[in-house]
């Protein structure tokens, strides 16, 4: 999902380039996503964790599986910083800290 994310911003930021993320044209704004390949890209990725979500949900409980989903809330800023050059401030690592330890509690209690 985190990859899908960083696909979603590539494909802002070439809509930026061409002067269009401000349209308030939807359609307009529409047409020109699916001119931009990384789009497709992030909806493949999307469909593919989708399924193996699903997969991933037979075999364990979702009060288990699903606290890792917030991983998302760590990695992708991260990503940004790295990719994108974004800045993330001192309140970002401090509860990106917590988030991990949070999951790192619940995943020990689901192992009892």
């Amino acid at each position: 999902m985190c990859s899908g994310q960083i696909l979603f911003k590539k494909t802002a930021i070439e809509l930026a380039t061409t002067g269009i993320n401000n349209s308030n044209n939807l359609l307009y704004l529409l047409f020109n996503v699916l001119k931009i390949p990384y789009f497709f890209i992030a909806l493949f990725i999307y469909g593919f964790a989708t399924f193996y979500w699903l997969y991933l949900l037979q075999k364990i409980p979702l009060s288990l599986a699903y606290p890792f989903t917030a991983l998302a809330m760590v990695i992708i800023p991260i990503l940004s910083v790295y990719l994108f050059k974004e800045a993330v401030n001192l309140s970002y690592w401090i509860g990106a800290f917590l988030i991990f330890l949070g999951i790192i509690i619940i995943s020990l209690k689901g192992v009892n």
